[in-house]
């Protein structure tokens, strides 16, 4: 038994529309001998497989350089996706495959990267998500510094500018994004439950975006299956510019009221009242984490390439 595979008469078709490359090529494979065949055995062909499957799949895409001629043109623009099979006959003895490629990237010079080549789904697929917006929080004083310890700062005025009224803080933005990353791995794979609610200790990158110490927060990942034993997980980050640390004013033991004085009064110093006609202003400011704990980023295992 030998099979043979070769490309069908007007079996090719190449379409360009909206930044996107799409194609097919069609194959005629039978047996030298006129046998039956099944897929089992048309597949178990090495030249079938070199021929059909792309490289992730153990073939060499061999369709695509038959495509591509002696010539590196869609080598560059397009991948070799995956293939139809289909008896012609009623007893298999002619079968068909329709090798497909397609691209995500538009016609450029550039050649397409491993990793912008893979589909949603394909193992060690990754995608980057990122949104910026102004989150309101609440302050008692601007232009305060962040203390050097991040995770337990200590009762120590802030410092900054009051701009309290009577005790009563006012709303400001801090530039906070979220950021996703789903990642597509072969294999069940172990939650980085260790991770969760935790800062990064370090400064890393997701992707083309890099982070400073203390400043995104791991607040969880939802894990799905995509596949035989191909699954989907997707990380979620918060980034904050400020480090998650947020302001609060000292109150009173007896009363729990917040501790009101001048503006010109200084932490620590005996409250006195405003002037005639000015507000007062909470005499202490401190800086609390509501996130101590820190890890250090990424997970073991995320940001699968």
């Amino acid at each position: 038994m030998a099979i043979t595979i070769a490309q069908k008469p007007n079996g090719t078709t190449v379409t360009f529309d909206r930044g996107k490359w799409q194609a097919s090529s069609a194959y005629v494979i039978r047996d030298d001998d006129g046998a039956q065949l099944n897929a089992g055995q048309i597949m178990e062909d090495t030249n079938v497989n070199a021929k059909l499957g792309p490289s992730d799949m153990g073939g060499s895409s061999g369709a695509l350089a038959e495509l591509d001629g002696s010539g590196t043109y869609y080598s560059g623009r397009l991948r070799q996706v995956g293939f139809d099979l289909k008896q012609v006959d009623d007893g298999g003895y002619v079968w068909e495959a329709v090798v497909h490629f397609d691209t995500s990237v538009g016609d450029s010079t550039g050649a397409i990267t491993p990793v912008d080549a893979r589909n949603e789904g394909q193992p060690s697929f990754i995608a980057i998500e990122y949104s910026v917006q102004g989150e309101p929080v609440d302050i008692w004083r601007s232009g305060a510094t962040a203390p050097a310890n991040k995770s337990t700062p200590a009762d120590t005025d802030i410092g900054g500018t009051k701009v309290d009224s009577g005790g009563e803080p006012i709303s400001s933005f801090n530039n906070v994004a979220r950021v996703t990353v789903r990642n597509v791995i072969v294999g069940r794979p172990t939650p980085p439950l260790g991770f969760i609610n935790r800062r990064n200790s370090n400064g890393f990158a997701i992707g083309p975006y890099s982070f400073d110490a203390h400043t995104v927060l791991f607040t969880g990942c939802n894990i799905s299956r995509v596949g035989s034993s191909t699954y989907e997980i997707v990380y979620s980050f918060a980034y904050d510019e400020k480090f998650h640390l947020r302001q609060i004013a000292k109150k009173s033991a007896e009363n729990g009221e917040v501790v009101k004085s001048a503006k010109a009064d200084t932490c620590g110093g005996t409250p006195t009242a405003p002037p005639s006609g000015q507000t007062s202003h909470a005499s202490c400011v401190f800086w609390r984490q509501p996130f101590p704990d820190t890890a250090t980023f990424p997970p073991s295992g995320m940001f699968t390439t």
